[in-house]
């Protein structure tokens, strides 16, 4: 059985070949397309990685320039799914960041999502990666 995992704003920044994670990111890219994995895009990054872009000073049509080449990128190895936020997805999210007061707003959706949707947590950040493992069912 193919598992479903996770990733969010580190996978979507390291798609950039001058990141320092890039290597990683191509690789999970190669894995979802020979079947290995079957990758899921934590939507809040989308919106987490537009306000990145747009705090660094990056105009609105470079942003959609940005986007647009990630969306190519990403699908010339996979067809990814998005995780949809809910009101059960938010209410754990609120819960995990009361718990965890280290976890950030992005990152408590990010957790929970992983956890509502029953996906391995695939990203960088060792902080939501403890969440998810501590508050996953077996």
């Amino acid at each position: 059985m193919v598992k479903g995992v996770l990733v969010e704003t580190g996978f979507l920044l390291a798609l950039n070949p001058r990141d320092k994670n890039h290597e990683w990111a191509l690789q999970l890219l190669k894995q979802a397309k020979e079947g290995i994995i079957r990758l899921y895009i934590s939507s809040p990054a989308i919106l987490e990685l537009t306000l990145i872009l747009r705090s660094r000073g990056i105009d609105d049509k470079s942003v959609e320039t940005l986007l647009e080449s990630m969306n190519i990128a990403i699908r010339l190895y996979a067809k990814p799914k998005y995780t949809q936020v809910t009101l059960e997805s938010a209410t754990l999210a609120s819960k995990l960041r009361q718990k965890y007061p280290n976890l950030t707003f992005f990152d408590s959706y990010h957790a929970a999502l992983a956890i509502t949707n029953n996906l391995e947590y695939y990203d960088l950040d060792p902080v939501v990666q403890k969440v998810v493992s501590r508050e996953s069912k077996p």
